[in-house]
């Protein structure tokens, strides 16, 4: 059985069953057109957990899945055996949003996440937004100012939850102007792909075809650093400016993919999701052009 597929949202998720990408999430937890699948919430990086479950359950039954929400209050709760039978029985996960470190805290090491991890490898979806998105690599940015970002040191990395390899999200990306903070971390490690995620928008990955496609109203920034020629990064000192050259940029939107073996985007010719923005977008024009 292949891996599943990971739809990560860069936040400020618009809360309405028919949004594409709740949508999109729902069509790929289904299996079986006549059964329901069962999404298990996991709010561990809200502050109010209880209500951001609550929140995203009543969202999600209403897109036509079943939920029930796994929240270990403590690291022990997350290796008792009634927790880890709701994982197993979970056709995908959704973490919600609030702040990183609470997850991996809570999660990293866990019974829990060792068997989210294979029913992930069995072919489960995992999706997050926000916090919950950023989560998801190996290796996740802890904190890091965007005004401090380019002072080499100021961007701090630690261990996420390993569902996708060799790549850094970023979320509320151009909202908080974030870019300064994805050229730093891909700078310092070349070898990762840095993935912005704008608000509203999901990068769906799948790991058979190898690429990421994209759905939303906003746009995902690509920083790719397979190409930098140089840096002055082994010779600096903390909090001394970083300089590079031959950082790679591209920027994505509703119906591009990216190809994670060639490292380069692509326009989906046949990509019919259109959202709603998009719509309102199409129909002011025509309006606008009959007035002429």
């Amino acid at each position: 059985m292949s891996k599943g597929k990971i739809v990560s949202i860069g936040g400020s998720l618009d809360l309405f069953p028919e949004d594409p990408i709740v949508e999109k999430i729902i069509d790929e937890l289904k299996d079986d057109e006549d059964e329901e699948p069962l999404l298990s919430i996991i709010p561990s990086a809200s502050k109010k957990p209880y209500g951001s479950a609550k929140q995203y359950s009543h969202l999600f039954s209403n897109a036509g899945a079943e939920t029930q929400t796994i929240y270990p209050e403590k690291r022990d709760e997350a290796n008792e055996e009634p927790l880890l039978e709701q994982v197993r029985a979970s056709d995908g996960f959704f973490l919600t949003g609030g702040n990183q470190l609470r997850i991996t805290a809570l999660l990293g090491g866990t019974q829990m996440l060792k068997e989210m991890q294979k029913r992930f490898e069995e072919g489960a979806l995992v999706s997050g937004t926000s916090a919950g998105a950023v989560c998801l690599t190996r290796t996740m940015i802890a904190y890091g100012d965007s005004e401090e970002s380019l002072l080499h040191g100021m961007v701090e990395l630690s261990p996420g939850l390993n569902f996708i390899d060799d790549a850094v999200i970023d979320t509320h990306f151009t909202a908080r102007g974030r870019f300064p903070r994805l050229i730093h971390v891909v700078t310092e490690h070349p070898g990762v792909l840095g993935v912005g995620l704008g608000e509203d928008i999901a990068a769906v990955w799948d790991f058979e075809e190898m690429n990421f496609t994209v759905i939303g109203s906003n746009n995902i920034v690509v920083v790719d650093g397979k190409n930098i020629a140089r840096s002055n990064v082994p010779n600096i000192q903390y909090r001394e400016p970083i300089c590079v050259e031959g950082v790679q940029v591209h920027v994505l939107g509703n119906g591009w993919g990216y190809d994670l073996e060639e490292r380069k985007p692509y326009r989906i010719e046949d990509f019919d999701i259109t959202h709603p923005v998009q719509e309102m977008m199409a129909k002011d024009e025509l309006h606008d052009s009959n007035d002429y």
